[in-house]
Order: structure tokens, then C-alpha cells, then sequence
């Protein structure tokens, strides 16, 4: 019986103050921390989840939206894929084009570079040339250099509409602006502080 009341003293703390503050923020660290890692696991990829931040797929992918991703052993004409390329975070966008051994292919009559532009990148396996739906014109077509198989972290497979809301306003108030953030949690740690008191 002592065990159990020392194990209901251990838990009544850690549900209390601030330790239960800190206990529940190491818990939901390690939580998300392990969903991460499980799904990439399961999905071959070392990026499972991604939150669109721009609007260069819209109306397919709208700012906000949780993309699901998939790795595969090769990507084709059509697949939403995310790569790493000219931007600090990783792209996604869709695949028009792609070259293999010394072949060119287009996805749906697509014909904004001529077969010879896209066959003078010289590379082993695939080069892809991608595109945002709602650019446009293709990546390459500016100047950008096109995307190896090395370069793609996998294609879209689910999509959770605007849920990655939370993330986009957590980067944008507490780690580009922390000042805005930190100010954001005082108040409502004070809030919270006066509304225990009352």
C-alpha cells in the first residue's frame, strides 16, 4: 500500500505547478519527437510530415495544410513530391517532367521546355523538373537547377487541410519574432496566474 500512495504523492506532483508545467512539456516533447520518427520509419522518409507555407499549389495545397509524405524507390509524371532545392525548407511541388537515359518525359502535354534544355543536365539516374500549380511556369524554367533523386524526400500521399496553422503561427511568433512570443506567454501565464488566485 505504500508503494501505491508514494506513486499517487509522485504523480499528484507532477500534475501540480510548475514541475507539472515542465513534466507536461517533456512529455508532449517526447511525444512528438517519437510520432515523428514512427512515421518516418514507416513511411521510408526522414521528413513523414510537412506544412505547406506558401500558395504555389493552390487550389491543390492551400497555406496551412499538412502534407503526408512517402518515400519510394522512384517518383513519376505527376506526383507532389518534397525536395530539398533553392529555399532553406524543403519544396513541394509537382513533377511535369523527368529525364532518364537520355529520354524525356512530360506530364499532360506539358511543353514549357524544349527537350534540349531539360537533357543538357548531365546526372546519373533522374532529373526532375517540378513545378507549383499555381506558378506559372515550371522551377527550371527560371534558371533553377533541377532535382535529383537524391534531392526528393518523398510525394504526397494524405493531406489534412489548414491544421498546420499551428505551426506556421509557432515559427512565425516564437522563433522569427521570440520577443511577440515570450510577451504572448507572460500574459497568459499571468492570466492563468490570477484566474487560480480569484
Amino acid at each position: 500500500m505504500k508503494v501505491l500512495a508514494d506513486l499517487k504523492k509522485t504523480w499528484k506532483t507532477l500534475n501540480e505547478g510548475l514541475i507539472g508545467t515542465i513534466f507536461y512539456c517533456l512529455l508532449g516533447l517526447l511525444v512528438a519527437v517519437s510520432v515523428h520518427w514512427g512515421l518516418g520509419f514507416a513511411m521510408n522518409t526522414d521528413l513523414p510530415i510537412v506544412t505547406v507555407s506558401s500558395t504555389s499549389m493552390v487550389p491543390n495545397l492551400n497555406v496551412g495544410d499538412i502534407v503526408f509524405i512517402k518515400g519510394e524507390e522512384t517518383y513519376d509524371l505527376g506526383d507532389v513530391i518534397v525536395f530539398n532545392g533553392w529555399e532553406t525548407e524543403p519544396i513541394i511541388h509537382r513533377i511535369v517532367a523527368y529525364s532518364e537515359n537520355g529520354e524525356v518525359f512530360k506530364y499532360d502535354n506539358w511543353n514549357q521546355m524544349e527537350n534540349s534544355e531539360i537533357l543538357k543536365y548531365k546526372t546519373d539516374g533522374k532529373i526532375y523538373i517540378t513545378k507549383g500549380d499555381n506558378n506559372p511556369s515550371c522551377d527550371q524554367c527560371g534558371g533553377k537547377q533541377p532535382v535529383t533523386e537524391q534531392d526528393v524526400h518523398g510525394k504526397q500521399v494524405l493531406v489534412i487541410p489548414y491544421l498546420g496553422w499551428v505551426k506556421i503561427l509557432f515559427v512565425k511568433y516564437f522563433v522569427n519574432t521570440p520577443i511577440i512570443g515570450m510577451g504572448a506567454l507572460i500574459v497568459l501565464a499571468i492570466t492563468y496566474w490570477l484566474y487560480k488566485k480569484w
